[in-house]
Formats: structure tokens, sequence, C-alpha cells
């Protein structure tokens, strides 16, 4: 079963200023919550193909690691990166993956829209426990990294506990 869960926030700068910072793929332990050393796999720094190593605490605790590589690269508007280990698909999450977007949004602002999508496990079984128990926790997930990027794209600083709490009630969640 598919999922996408997605999130916008209005950023206040312009456009052109937002994606010299989205292009930046070296940089994720920025504004991924969690997310505490990045290791690129190419030389290349930006369009498809180009691949980097994570290392994140997931909820603080659990250690994780994965490979994102850049599958979809729109110049100026955003890109997809598959989310895998190595050759295998990420499980338990297999076909798994983000998207961010940006767009205009009138004078100096950038509408940001950041989703991930999956498809569990196990069919009408593992929907089970991927409606109670997994959505929620993407969901959750990418509603803190939607605010930590407007935190980090706005200061230049790595988002703290406190600023995802404030910023948290200005990411709106977008129905898929």
């Amino acid at each position: 079963m598919s999922r996408e869960a997605a999130f916008q926030v209005i950023i206040n700068m312009p456009v052109q200023k937002a994606w010299e910072i989205l292009q930046n793929l070296t940089v994720p332990d920025k504004y991924v919550p969690g997310v505490y050393k990045c290791v690129m796999h190419t030389q290349k720094t930006k369009g498809v193909g180009t691949s980097r190593h994570v290392w994140k605490k997931m909820y603080g605790f659990f250690p994780v690691e994965l490979d994102e590589t850049v599958v979809e690269w729109n110049e100026g508007s955003g890109f997809k990166l598959r989310l895998h280990n190595g050759e295998k698909d990420r499980a338990p999450l297999p076909k798994s993956y983000f998207v961010y977007k940006i767009e205009p949004a009138g004078s100096d602002k950038t509408l940001f829209t950041g989703s991930m999508g999956y498809t569990f496990w196990g069919g009408p079984i593992g929907a089970l426990i991927d409606i109670p128990f997994v959505f929620p926790g993407v969901k959750m997930e990418i509603h803190n990294v939607v605010a930590a990027v407007k935190h980090f794209y706005e200061t230049g600083t790595t988002p703290t506990s406190a600023d995802l709490k404030r910023l948290r009630p200005e990411v709106k969640y977008v129905q898929r």
C-alpha cells in the first residue's frame, strides 16, 4: 500500500535564494532533525545521480544509516531523493522517497513543500501496522523537517527542539 505525507510552509526569502540553499545536498544535518553526519557518495553535488549517505538518530535514540540518491532534478524548483541501503530498497519502507519543492509565494517569499512517500509491505495485513503506527510517525517526521527547513533557511542555524515547537503551527499538512 502506497502512502505519501506532504507539508508546506512559507519561507521568508525569494525563491532564487531558497534554491541556492536547497540545491546544496551536502548539509542535511543542518535541517533534518536527527541527522548528525552526511558523506557524499558522488563527486557531483547536484543533479540526477548525486548520492549521499546519512546517519540519523530516529526519535533521538535509534541509529539509522541510509543512502539518498537524486532520481529527479528540476532546476530552480526541487528534486526527488530515493531512500535506499546500497542497491536495496530501504526496509521496511520499500520504494521510499523524499521530495523537496519550492515555488514563488508572493514578494520575497517561497512556498516550500516537503513530502515523503513509501510502500509498506504486507498488503492489507501490513496496513494494520502502517495506518496506526508507521504513517503517523512519517507525518511527524516530515512535519518536523519542513519546520526545520524554514528555520535553517531564514536564520542559517540548525533548529533546536524549541525552534521546531514554535514553528510547527506554521507548517500545514497537504492532503494527497
